[in-house]
């Protein structure tokens, strides 16, 4: 560290008002900047799930026209080498897409609960 060099901390950024603790306004403030960040992950990481998915869908619907396509073309040992793993290519992406289903039919189900209070409701005796 060299003579005059100011280190600015964490702490020094979320404490706006500069008095040396942290405010109700201050931590509500970084509260809500964590939960943007957090919102803005899960959106990038809803879309590279899809993207992924999308691009399991269309390497199933290609795939057959590639073993034709190189049957077309004189390829015929390549054709058979790629029809030969076509079960498990076929399989795998199913399996991507069948889980992107799931998961996202399941998170839709767990966000849609409702909770039952009873608390508010007079009880007769």
């Amino acid at each position: 560290m060299q003579d005059g060099e100011i280190i600015v901390t964490e702490f020094d950024k979320a404490d706006l008002n500069k008095n040396g603790s942290i405010d109700r306004v201050e931590w509500n403030r970084l509260a809500l900047e964590d939960r943007r960040l957090e919102i803005i992950d899960q959106d990038l990481k809803r879309n590279a799930e899809r993207r992924f998915t999308g691009l399991a869908l269309v390497g199933m619907l290609i795939y057959p026209f590639i073993i034709l396509l190189a049957s077309v073309l004189g390829f015929d040992k390549a054709a058979a080498l790629i029809t030969d793993i076509a079960s498990v290519y076929v399989i795998a992406a199913s399996g991507v897409v069948a889980a992107f289903m799931g998961f996202n039919a399941y998170a839709g189900k767990a966000n849609n609960k409702t909770s039952i209070s009873y608390e508010d409701r007079k009880v007769e005796k």
